[in-house]
Order: C-alpha cells, then sequence, then structure tokens
C-alpha cells in the first residue's frame, strides 16, 4: 500500500512549507546586461546597465569590483578606484546602472579590456557562471599601417582556367601554377578537374589556352612544376597511402616518363641548378586513420636528361632515423602526437613535409612540416634529413601579437590573450641578403581531422568554449568568461596541445596558425622576424577589402569575420622577387585574398609595400582562394616588366599582376615609417618592450638625450629618473614614455 504522509502533516506546517516554496521561486536575480560590451577610447564613459527580477519586499544590492583580469590599466585607461555597491530600491524593477569613467590617452594600444565582477549579493542572487562582464575599449590611436607604395601591383588579367562549379560543388580548380620562361607558357595543376591546363602567356592581356591533359590515368595531380620546356607533375597513387609518382610532359603536355616516389606527393621543385626535382610526401593517413604511410622527401636526379631517367636517379629521403626521438622532439616544440591510443604514429609516420624551398647554392633543401610545426633540413649532397628545427609559437599576450578572436562581435577587437599561436607554416621561399641566407614561411595553420564523430580517429580541432575542452581552474579563474562566444568560446584550438600536467584539463591554449609571415636564418634556424598581427591590421584598414576583413573564400557571397574564430586570413603562399636594387617577399592570403607585397632588403625589418586583391564586396565572384603565387622578373616576362601571378583555387582563375615601380614624393620627418609604441607604459622600472626594432635616442623632457638605442626592440630604464620621455627613431617615429 502506498502511503500519503502528506495527510499526517499538521496543516499549518503545510501552509509554511507552502510559503518558502513560493519564497524560494520569487528570489530576486541580479544580472549583467551581457558578458561583453564595447566602448570607443574616446567615449568618456561606459555604462553597465543590471537588471533585476523578481524584486522583494526589501531593498536588494550587488558590489561591482574590478578583477585582476585584463590589458586595460585603472587610472590610466579607466577610472574605477575602489567597490562599488548598486542598490535596487524594494519592489523596483527598473535597472541600475553603474557608470565608468573612460580615459582617452594619445598612446597607440591594441583594443584592450577589464573585466568587472558583480559579488555579494543581498536580499538576491546572481548567477556564480555569469557575474563577469568584459569591457573592451577600442584604441583611437592606432596608426593605420602605412604603406610604403614604392611599387605598384596592377591587374592586367583575371583568367579563368575552367568553370568552377556545378551548383554546389567544385569541379575545376587552379591550385598551383608553373611558369616556363623558354615557352612563354604556364602549367595550372587542375586538382579538383584531374586535368593539367597549359595556357599561352605570351600576351598576359589575352591568356590563351593550349592544352588540358587528362591526369587520371596516372593518379590524383597534387602540383606542378617547370624548367627549360620540361614539365614535372606530382601525383598521388589511386589509393593515396600507397607511393606516389613524378610524371613528365615536354611542353605540349606529351608523356615523357614516370617514376616513382614516396605516398602523396603534394608539392615539387626544380632546385635553381635543374639538377634535381624534389617532392615532399605528405604521406597523410586514410580518413578512417587505419593506414598511415611515413613522410618523406624524394629527390630525383634529372642531370643526365629525362630521356635517361631511370627509377634508379630517384633517392627517397626518410625520417626513420628519428623514430627514437619522439620525446626529445616534443621537448623542443616540434609536434609529435599522431596514431590513435592503441597503436601512436612513429616520428617518421607523424612527420608530413608540406612545401620545399631549395638554397640558391642547390646544396640544401628546407621542407616545412606544417602539422608538426617544424622546419626539415635536407642535404642534397647526401641526400639524407640533417636536421629538425621547430619553428616555434607566436605569443598573443605581446605586443604587436595581438588577434581578432571572435566571428560574433560586430567590431574588430585586436586584442591580446592568453593564447600560443602554432604557426604551422604551409608555403616556404629561400632567399639571400648581405651574404646570409634567409627562409620566408606563410603561417598558415592546419589541423588533423581523421574519421568521424561516431567513429573517431584523430580530430583535433576543437571550440575553446566546448564542454570537451575544460580549462585548469588554476591557470584560468576566468574560463567561464574566455568561454563565451563574444569573447574566445568560438575560437579553434587544438586538444593535442596544452595539458601540460596530464590531468585531463588545459594549463594552455593552443591555436592553429600564426596569422603571420616568418624570417628565419636558413643557417642557424633563428627567427629573424614575424609580423606578428600586420596582416590582420592591413586588411582591417584597408578602405576597400576592409569589409571582407577575415572572410572567407567560399563560393558564396562573403561574410566579414566568419574566419576570425579559425585562422584569421590564413597565409598561404610565398615567393620572393628582386626588382632593381630591392628584394621583396610576396605573400598571399587564401581567406580574404589578394597579395601583400614586403621590401625585405632588411630581413629584421620588412617594410609594407602596398596590398592587391580582386574579387566582389558582395557576391562569389573574382579572384577566390588564392594558393600558388609566381614572381616573374623583368627578363623573364613577356612584356619586359615583373609580372606576380596568383593561382586561385577556389574560382579556378589566373591573376596576372603587372608590377610598376614609383618614386614616391619626399616624406616628412615620421611621414611613411611603421608606428612605433612602448609596453608597459608607463614603466616601473623594468625593461620596456618596443613594437619594432629601432635604432634612435631617448630624451628628456629637457630634450637631453639620456638613452641610445641600436636596432633593438628593448629599452633598459633602470636608473632614470621618473618623468615624461621621448624616443625619437632614426627613421622619424616617435613615442612618448612614462617613467614611474
Amino acid at each position: 500500500m502506498h502511503l500519503n504522509f502528506s495527510a499526517f502533516l499538521p496543516a499549518t506546517l503545510l501552509l509554511g512549507l507552502a510559503a518558502g516554496a513560493a519564497r524560494a521561486q520569487t528570489t530576486p536575480t541580479i544580472a549583467r546586461p551581457s558578458a561583453t560590451l564595447t566602448v570607443a577610447e574616446g567615449a568618456g564613459t561606459v555604462s553597465i546597465p543590471l537588471s533585476i527580477t523578481n524584486p522583494g519586499a526589501a531593498a536588494s544590492t550587488v558590489q561591482v569590483t574590478v578583477q585582476p583580469f585584463g590589458t586595460a590599466t585603472a587610472g590610466q585607461d579607466y577610472t574605477y578606484a575602489t567597490t562599488q555597491t548598486l542598490t535596487f530600491p524594494a519592489g523596483a524593477t527598473g535597472a541600475q546602472t553603474l557608470t565608468i569613467p573612460i580615459l582617452d590617452d594619445a598612446t597607440a594600444e591594441e583594443t584592450e579590456y577589464f573585466v568587472v565582477r558583480l559579488v555579494s549579493p543581498t536580499n538576491a542572487t546572481v548567477s556564480a557562471t555569469a557575474n563577469d562582464i568584459l569591457v573592451y575599449i577600442r584604441d583611437n590611436d592606432t596608426p593605420v599601417p602605412v604603406r610604403a607604395n614604392n611599387l605598384a601591383l596592377s591587374l592586367v588579367q583575371s583568367y579563368q582556367t575552367a568553370t568552377p562549379f556545378s551548383g554546389t560543388n567544385q569541379i575545376n580548380s587552379a591550385e598551383i601554377s608553373a611558369y616556363d620562361a623558354t615557352t612563354k607558357r604556364l602549367y595550372v595543376a587542375n586538382s579538383i578537374g584531374g586535368k593539367l591546363d597549359i595556357l599561352n602567356l605570351a600576351n598576359p592581356a589575352a591568356i590563351a589556352a593550349v592544352a588540358s591533359v587528362p591526369i587520371g590515368t596516372y593518379g590524383g595531380l597534387n602540383s606542378v612544376a617547370v624548367r627549360n620546356g620540361v614539365v614535372a607533375c606530382a601525383i598521388e597513387n589511386s589509393s593515396p597511402q600507397q607511393n606516389g609518382s613524378v610524371v613528365f610532359f615536354d611542353q605540349n603536355g606529351v608523356f615523357l616518363k614516370q617514376v616513382t616516389v614516396g605516398a602523396l606527393p603534394d608539392m615539387i621543385t626544380f632546385s635553381p641548378d635543374g639538377r634535381y626535382v624534389l617532392t615532399a610526401n605528405e604521406g597523410e593517413p586514410n580518413a578512417a586513420y587505419t593506414t598511415d604511410p611515413e613522410g618523406s622527401v624524394s629527390v630525383i636526379d634529372v642531370s643526365g636528361g629525362i630521356a635517361s631517367l631511370a627509377q634508379t636517379n630517384v633517392t627517397t629521403a626518410t625520417f626513420t632515423a628519428y623514430n627514437t626521438q619522439a620525446a626529445a622532439l616534443r621537448a623542443q616544440g616540434i609536434r609529435i602526437y599522431g596514431g590513435l591510443a592503441a597503436s601512436p604514429s612513429t616520428v617518421a609516420q607523424d612527420l608530413e613535409p608540406e612545401y620545399i624551398a631549395v638554397s640558391a647554392n642547390s646544396q640544401t633543401a628546407y621542407i616545412t612540416l606544417q602539422e608538426n610545426n617544424a622546419i626539415a633540413v635536407l642535404d642534397l649532397a647526401t641526400k639524407q634529413i640533417t636536421g629538425l628545427r621547430p619553428v616555434g609559437y607566436s605569443d598573443h599576450t605581446q605586443p604587436g601579437r595581438s588577434l581578432d578572436a571572435s566571428d560574433q562581435t560586430t567590431d574588430i577587437l585586436m586584442a591580446n590573450w592568453p593564447l600560443k599561436g602554432m604557426r604551422q607554416p604551409d608555403a616556404i621561399a629561400s632567399f639571400e641578403m648581405g651574404g646570409v641566407s634567409y627562409l620566408l614561411t606563410a603561417n598558415e595553420g592546419d589541423a588533423r581531422e581523421y574519421g568521424t564523430s561516431a567513429n573517431p580517429g584523430l580530430i583535433e580541432a576543437v571550440r575553446l568554449g566546448n564542454a570537451a575542452y575544460p580549462l585548469d581552474a588554476t591557470a584560468f579563474p576566468y574560463a567561464n568568461l574566455l568561454k563565451n562566444n563574444n569573447v574566445l568560446g568560438r575560437l579553434n584550438v587544438t586538444n593535442k596541445l596544452g595539458d601540460t600536467d596530464g590531468d585531463g584539463d588545459f594549463d594552455e591554449i593552443y591555436v592553429f596558425g600564426g596569422r603571420s609571415f616568418s624570417i628565419y636564418n636558413a643557417a642557424t634556424g633563428a627567427e629573424v622576424h614575424d609580423s606578428g598581427n600586420l596582416l590582420e591590421r592591413v586588411t582591417a584598414a584597408d578602405p576597400t577589402y576592409g569589409a571582407l576583413f577575415n572572410a572567407s573564400n567560399a563560393f558564396e557571397a562573403p561574410t566579414r569575420k566568419n574566419r576570425s574564430d579559425d585562422k584569421g586570413p590564413e597565409p598561404e603562399g610565398v615567393t620572393t622577387g628582386r626588382i632593381g636594387a630591392n628584394l621583396y617577399a610576396f605573400v598571399s592570403l587564401e581567406r580574404v585574398g589578394g597579395v601583400m607585397v614586403f621590401n625585405i632588403n632588411n630581413p629584421a625589418a620588412p617594410v609594407l609595400e602596398t596590398y592587391a586583391n580582386n574579387r566582389s564586396l558582395t557576391a562569389s565572384t573574382g579572384d577566390l582562394g588564392p594558393e600558388g603565387i609566381v614572381f616573374i622578373p623583368a627578363a623573364d616576362s613577356p612584356t619586359g616588366q615583373p609580372l606576380l601571378l596568383l593561382a586561385n583555387e577556389v574560382s579556378s582563375t589566373i591573376a596576372v599582376y603587372s608590377i610598376q615601380v614609383s618614386t614616391p614624393t619626399a616624406a616628412r620627418p615620421g611621414q611613411g615609417t611603421e608606428p612605433l609604441a612602448a609596453y608597459p607604459n608607463p614603466s616601473q622600472g623594468a625593461p620596456v618592450r618596443l613594437s619594432r626594432a629601432v635604432s634612435g635616442t631617448l630624451h628628456d623632457l629637457a630634450g637631453r638625450p639620456v638613452r641610445q638605442l641600436r636596432a633593438t626592440d628593448r629599452l633598459d630604464t633602470n636608473g632614470l629618473a621618473a618623468g615624461l620621455y621621448l624616443l625619437r627613431a632614426d627613421d622619424g617615429a616617435a613615442t612618448k614614455l612614462v617613467v614611474n
């Protein structure tokens, strides 16, 4: 028999329980307006309206405190001296507004932010997971990146090699192109269409199709290179985890020879002296992650001519010698993390060659290992891998390393965050300056995603806000706020790096790609320069393409900022070219599109020259998805002027730009120079970090020189009296510095 216990309770007790339940249901709740607010630095104040629901018969209060998390400084960027208390009168339903003064300084800064928290409510409750409010302060002193404009890129033609889409299905592409100066022909890898497209570039304003060579009988076409009428194609096997091949054609696409190379040859190039053809054999696993071939680099000696070429001319360099060094490589910063829990990958399986650059003397090849965040070194004399080098991480807490991290905010908010960017370079180029060899990398980023949600093999990309990505409470006491979609919640991060103590949560946050290009000393691997946030700043400030900031390259109308939560502009391709006495770097941006040009006469301090793009602001037309990039010097150009070619994968177009050198009007002191900023400012006696390396002089208020700087990005303020100082760089830039 079921007993009804309420029947035995006194009526007064039942009434009391009912009244208590009613009171519990109507407890006043104080809530924030949203997790984030944005205010302009010059707005004067920011207002935070707090609401109350179910107001009680007595007044309710809540205290608002500033938290020790953020990049804005109290007393310098905003005013908030003590904890403030807001009172909601009894029975009142209106909001109570907290007003915080915003200070308008004259310092060029990133978007800064501070956090206030709702604490100690009386006669009310506050959600413990929604009690923080992050206030973004958009700086009004940060200058638009200056373009030197010593050269200009003029679009000659955007030539569509084939119809790219059938409905929503892509049926053709133009991923990689190669130019032969001897024939004035361009060879285009149409990977999706399975064809090698041959174009006549004798008149770049009227490109003409010559032939389209089907490649399907050989396998899948990934890349193409050409030299003196010999065309070399990197072909993956019809079963991609098996060894691939290089197929040689003559200038008309007539088959010459075929040799076997490693699994999934992804990129191909000739050495500068023409002796070797090299392939980067990525060796990716299959989708189910049940087969994972080794990555490798194949070297084909073609010095005897293609007619006598045989398989004995092919040497494939592997990474098996490193199989016992996995732990040491990880300690160096090289990502070795592939395979399944029951069967981890060997080092040789885990390393995935992506792109190759060969030194000017044809003695050394440098190979990017994109997923592994590293570069391999290959001795072409011995055809042995002689070194593995980590390329490092971009510390997004540092000046000049900010990023726009959310696709949900309306504003572009270039802010510093506790993130580390895995540079993960795609393309790489080799160049020399002043007798020193350097490497230039496009830090695109890439994630491994093999398997399905039902049967995951290795899927490392996860949203930071996902419950499956727990943040360590000690390292990230504001985890609930960081996981908000208007903060970092939408950001894609890796779940294969950052759990430093192995307890299942993440103590460090690593994101994909550096959103930058880097320059390294080729001999030592030392970092010489990283462009930091410059690529995003240039596109954000562009008078035309700022409307497409961090937009994707999909064959649909562009959406501003829809790649901010991923890898931003995704620098994909790089090359260099000399025009007169100047050496230039060209960096293509796969997502927003177009190409940026930098003078790299000083590899430690590249100078932005210009940015060119050719895509619609409203439709899926124009050039979409630049992948391959080719510089044609004037001596090899059909027009007698240097040309730049972009192969656009999504739109299946070849964009031809003519390069004109201009002589700018003489600049006033400080005009046309990269802005200069100092951090922290005010200084507390510790060394100050400058936004870029400069030579110059620090002056006190009387104009007296007190410090001399020589090609450095650090300034020692120890021993300086408190006060205001002015740093003048030799290139005309200047910034004020307060020493406390």
